[in-house]
């Protein structure tokens, strides 16, 4: 089953919440996990984006934030950063996932120009199309409060269920 890795720096923030919320969307045919960078390794999802993520009808439940690795990655199809600092470093770390290895925003937003591919083959489409690189970072919301959880929660939705909506047809 083709699997998506969303990442981050704690993994309880950004890459929780997109992981969850691709999970609650999905019709099961593809698998979504999390990891960040700097982990906080066990930790549940910080309340205000697990306040987010309940209110789009998502859950944090049992959730344990867990540190990227070269196995999760090299099991991954898609990984999806949150910031081009993530992306450096993860390529950098493991260099052979550089390929199928893009910011969030990006990615979402080269689906525009592929209307006609699905699942695998849309993944590979946008990744050799090489859209735009002026595409925004995702602003880490960790300790900033109810509003920098809010507009994350935002951003990170729309972009997720793009993903989700185009790769499982």
């Amino acid at each position: 089953m083709p699997k998506v890795l969303f990442v981050c720096t704690g993994n309880i923030c950004r890459s929780a919440f997109a992981e969850r919320m691709a999970r609650s969307l999905s019709d099961g045919s593809w698998q979504y996990a999390s990891a960040g960078t700097g982990a906080l390794v066990g930790s549940p999802v910080d309340p205000p984006m697990a306040r987010e993520l309940e209110a789009r009808g998502g859950s944090a439940d049992g959730f344990a934030a867990q540190q990227v690795t070269p196995e999760l990655v090299r099991d991954a199809d898609l990984v999806l950063c949150m910031t081009a600092a993530h992306r450096a470093w993860l390529v950098e770390e493991v260099p052979r996932a550089l390929r199928r290895t893009t910011l969030l925003t990006r990615f979402a937003a080269g689906l525009a120009d592929q209307p006609t591919a699905v699942g695998q083959e849309l993944v590979r489409a946008v990744l050799d199309s090489r859209p735009d690189s002026r595409h925004a970072d995702i602003a880490d919301p960790y300790r900033r409060g109810d509003e920098a959880a809010a507009t994350a929660a935002r951003e990170i939705a729309l972009q997720v269920w793009r993903i989700v909506r185009a790769v499982e047809g």
